[in-house]
């Protein structure tokens, strides 16, 4: 389930957390070492060197052997240096003028490379007491991992709870048990009331060892419950022991995702899961607080309560509805698990990565390990990352990217869309690109000539291309297995979590490929990649176009062409993937009876990603629209997509106008609710390291003084209202805007978005004729 290391008599112990009637650790002796590219003849010499460690005493190698790698594409013989214990390997590589490869590699890693041992594996093994002596067979697995979910209130009569001095009121959760543990009378029967603080937060403890889940799940719990519960241990003088064995949280850090480890459990903090399957567009979520989840990906509703007047509430002594939301909250946890930690497990199979880490990894990282644990079962040294001058060499310059055709802005039937199915891994395996097949000097026979100039070899298959390779074959093997189960099935939803894990990995190989601190970066690998993606996308337009296809769009990987014959199109498609090379494929993606494009700022051409589309089933796809924004209200939001669902599905001008109308009309009469005029913004820095003022960074710093902790990556909902004089100063944070700017929403919010849409109409952005007279667009509104 999980591996770190421990030292014993100076050394090295793999600590393997398993699981088979319960979970235990179990150990396996092994040496830390790193590659050494030196002549042949120099061990002696590496042998003699020296280094110090803090505590000042003098460590040495400890053996040293000869080996043959692959490096960078040919086989190399090396010297494999061994060290005592892990901390040791920075210390000795410091002393060696030759390059080294692999010394900063996490020592549990290694062994998982080395071992070609993935998570969730079964393993069989021979032993003697809790030492491991020999691993006899491994094959994959696929456990069923229980879950305990938690959540804690606190008391807060300043806005922003103070470890040292508001207490926590309330713990609750949701496993086997569910319920809420307090320490005041209430008449809930899923609240067990305890004598005090520390009494609560022992009896946690003691649920925790109960339920003994394999998984411990929180929302956000990295940042606040844990070291909150910890900081309030400490000061009561108890232990938090909700790990397996021991107390110890152990933070741990991940690029900018921090997060906090159990021993003998598995902590998975669901909040970075969240964001990091909203960025890649797997759960679609404005905001990323625990409501806003609850209510956009689980289509459920946590209890109301302004959370500062919990402290009230609390004191009061009505504990019902506070009780009540804190169980809501372990709950909804609970289920957010359920959700996403099959495709979390199936991200760590296939990536190779354990459980822990891919709850606070990256999309980079998961690609990097991949390779890094296929390049060793090949005997391949997985490349060094790179050094900081390195990072900012290779940021200086960026790749030039996909190829856009630019629509014409209006309102078209009869639309065919194509796209090239994961064009840049195809592109990828087709060409054999990768950093090891560059031949800048091989005959032009023996390789694929890149748009570039690159040159790549035929054979042999590169790694990356052998990996996305697999990674293709797999998914398309497995939505063939997914078409012969039932839609809702458990089988179903695990065969669906592993197809999407793949896709993921496979997506993000090109971004790795282009990725300044990348192992395998390269740039000409990158940019070879765009520019066959852009080769193939002109061709097919060409093509298309002789084929009698007006195409009205193009960008990246897809084509969108004017039909009057369904047949002509899949004619089209039959011809060009007879032609296209490896497993490069164009796809039909769908028929749509009618579709709207609207201009950019300068009024010239369409927008890029900017356009609505009516299905044939009747359902509306959109792209680019402030509907699908985060950052403009909802009122705007759902103005927009009325009118465009108007146009698309009834053809109606005069109605799409007249729903603006009433937009405009409730405004006025002030029939609309708050939380329709909230503009939701994520901040990028941390407020105090903004320059210029914005609305945005206004509502924080009002946040703030109310005693509301708001830092970088923070989503700040705020409404604005009437008081102050510029728009910065009218932002008010949802919960406490009382009234708002009429004006401000018709002209800043709900015409910019629908002013493009009607311009498409046949309406000017500035001009409406209506009753023969030419008035002003915005008057008229």
């Amino acid at each position: 389930m999980d591996a770190d290391y421990i030292i014993r008599n100076n050394e090295t112990y793999v600590r393997l957390l398993v699981k088979g009637k319960g979970r235990v650790y179990l150990f396996y002796r092994y040496e830390p070492y790193f590659y050494v590219d030196a002549p042949e003849g120099k061990e002696e010499e590496l042998l003699k060197l020296e280094a110090r460690r803090k505590d000042g005493q003098t460590v040495t190698p400890l053996r040293v052997e000869l080996v043959e790698k692959e490096v960078q594409g040919k086989r190399k013989k090396l010297l494999k240096l061994y060290c005592h214990i892990p901390p040791d390997v920075p210390l000795i590589k410091e002393q060696i003028a030759y390059t080294c490869y692999e010394y900063r590699i996490p020592f549990a890693r290694r062994w998982m490379l080395d071992m070609q041992i993935s998570p969730f594996d079964i393993i069989t093994y021979e032993r003697k007491g809790r030492i491991i002596k020999k691993i006899v067979k491994k094959e994959p697995g696929h456990p069923d991992l229980t879950t305990l979910a938690f959540d804690i209130e606190t008391y807060n009569p300043v806005g922003s709870p103070r470890e040292k001095k508001d207490p926590v009121i309330m713990i609750s959760y949701a496993g086997r048990e569910e319920g809420v543990l307090t320490y005041k009378k209430s008449r809930e029967r899923f609240v067990q009331v305890l004598a005090d603080e520390r009494e609560m937060i022992e009896r946690l403890v003691s649920i925790v060892g109960e339920e003994d889940p394999d998984v411990l799940l929180g929302y956000n719990s990295a940042n606040f419950d844990l070291p909150y519960l910890k900081a309030r241990a400490d000061l009561l003088q108890i232990q938090l022991r909700l790990g397996k064995d021991s107390g110890r949280l152990k933070k741990v850090r991940k690029g900018l995702v921090s997060s906090i480890a159990l021993q003998g459990r598995i902590h998975v903090d669901l909040y970075p899961a969240a964001r990091f399957f909203g960025f890649i567009g797997v759960i679609k979520a404005r905001q990323f607080t625990l409501d806003n989840i609850a209510q956009e990906v689980l289509g459920k509703k946590k209890v109301e309560i302004q959370k500062s007047e919990m402290w009230k509430m609390w004191d009061s002594g009505n504990l019902e509805k506070l009780a009540e939301y804190s169980l809501r909250d372990a709950q909804i946890t609970r289920e957010l698990g359920e959700m996403l930690l099959p495709l979390q497990m199936e991200l760590a199979t296939i990536s190779k990565l354990p459980l822990f880490d891919i709850s606070i990894g990256s999309s980079g990282q998961l690609v990097e390990n991949l390779l890094m644990f296929h390049a060793a079962s090949k005997g391949m040294i997985s490349p060094n990352r790179p050094g900081d001058t390195e990072i900012r060499e290779r940021t200086r310059n960026p790749i030039q990217g996909a190829y856009v055709k630019l629509p014409a802005p209006g309102i078209y039937d009869n639309i065919a869309v194509m796209d090239f199915r994961g064009l840049y891994p195809s592109i990828i395996v087709s060409y054999n690109i990768d950093p090891d097949r560059l031949a800048p000097d091989a005959p032009e026979n023996d390789c694929y000539l890149s748009p570039t100039g690159a040159k790549f070899l035929k054979k042999p298959m590169g790694l990356i291309p052998e990996v996305v390779g697999h990674l293709i074959d797999f998914r398309v093997k497995l939505k063939q297995e997914l078409k012969t189960r039932e839609r809702g099935s458990k089988a179903y939803e695990a065969l669906s979590a592993r197809s999407q894990a793949v896709k993921i990995l496979t997506n993000s190989m090109y971004g790795y490929l282009g990725y300044a601190r990348a192992r395998w970066y390269n740039r000409s690998c990158a940019e070879s990649t765009t520019a066959y993606g852009r080769k193939h996308i002109m061709e097919t337009i060409e093509a298309a176009e002789k084929e009698g296809l007006k195409v009205l769009y193009s960008d990246t990987d897809s084509v969108f062409v004017i039909y009057d014959n369904k047949r002509k199109v899949q004619a089209f498609l039959e011809k060009v993937n007879k032609e296209l090379p490896g497993k490069m494929e164009l796809e039909l993606e769908g028929f749509y009876p009618r579709g709207v494009f609207v201009s950019k700022k300068s009024g010239e051409k369409g927008a890029k990603k900017k356009y609505a589309l009516l299905g044939e089933d009747g359902r509306i796809k959109i792209r680019g629209f402030e509907l699908v924004r985060r950052d403009w209200s909802e009122i705007a939001k759902q103005t927009q997509r009325d009118v465009l669902g108007t146009i698309l599905k009834e053809g109606s001008k005069e109605k799409a106008v007249a729903i603006v109308r009433e937009t405009v009309e409730r405004l006025k009469r002030g029939d609309v609710k708050m939380e329709e005029l909230a503009i939701v913004t994520q901040l990028n820095k941390p407020p105090g390291s903004y320059e210029v003022a914005s609305p945005e960074l206004s509502a924080a710093n009002k946040a703030i003084k109310r005693g509301i902790p708001v830092e970088k990556g923070t989503s700040i909902a705020f409404v604005i209202t009437r008081s102050g004089k510029s728009i910065s100063e009218k932002a008010e944070p949802l919960e406490f805007a009382k009234d708002y700017d009429v004006q401000y929403y018709i002209d800043h919010q709900i015409l910019p978005a629908v002013m493009k849409i009607l311009k498409e109409l046949g309406y000017d952005e500035y001009d409406l004729k209506l009753g023969g007279k030419q008035q002003d667009l915005k008057k008229f509104f």
